[in-house]
């Protein structure tokens, strides 16, 4: 082994069988990157393991050994179209808000939660449930949308306000 990394459990996906894409910082140069590897709680599992210090806990003081394979390192982050998305908050604020999945399965899975009192109502599950994979699934989209809503409700106010944007 030649390397060791370090990761929070937070970039660990809940089945890291297989190849996954992950976010970790190499313990010696502190670089950060996301990579496609292959995980393993043995070094035994993986052809060339390399230490993996999985960090959890509310501060990250819990450290737990794994390993990992590293398999390409260029991996590029969901590059975010910030123009898209300015459209994509106007179009919202302009059109219909509801989202409709049109699918028996899934309502009467949401149903159930709401029945087994999870959730308050059908809406409240889906807005959740949602939010929830965006934040695991998506956090630079998420991240990114907080910056451009930001600026889209800066330049409406200053627009209703007569003022200029800078």
């Amino acid at each position: 082994m030649t390397a060791a990394y370090t990761t929070s459990e937070e970039y660990l996906p809940e089945d890291p069988k297989g190849e996954v894409t992950l976010q970790v910082t190499h313990k010696e140069t502190k670089e950060i990157f996301t990579t496609r590897a292959r995980l393993a709680q043995s070094s035994d599992e993986l052809a060339n393991p390399e230490q993996l210090t999985v960090v959890r806990g509310p501060h990250e003081s819990v450290e737990e050994q794994w390993y990992i394979e590293i398999l390409e390192t260029d991996i590029d982050d969901l590059e975010i179209n910030r123009e898209v998305l300015w459209e994509c908050i106007k179009r919202s604020r302009e059109e219909s808000n509801i989202i409709n999945a049109r699918s028996d399965e899934l309502r009467t899975l949401l149903l159930y939660l709401v029945e087994t009192n999870s959730y308050g109502s059908v809406s409240e599950a889906v807005r959740g449930l949602l939010r929830d994979h965006l934040s695991d699934q998506f956090p630079e989209l998420v991240d990114e949308y907080v910056d451009v809503r930001t600026e889209y409700e800066r330049e409406e106010i200053s627009s209703q306000l007569g003022g200029h944007r800078e």
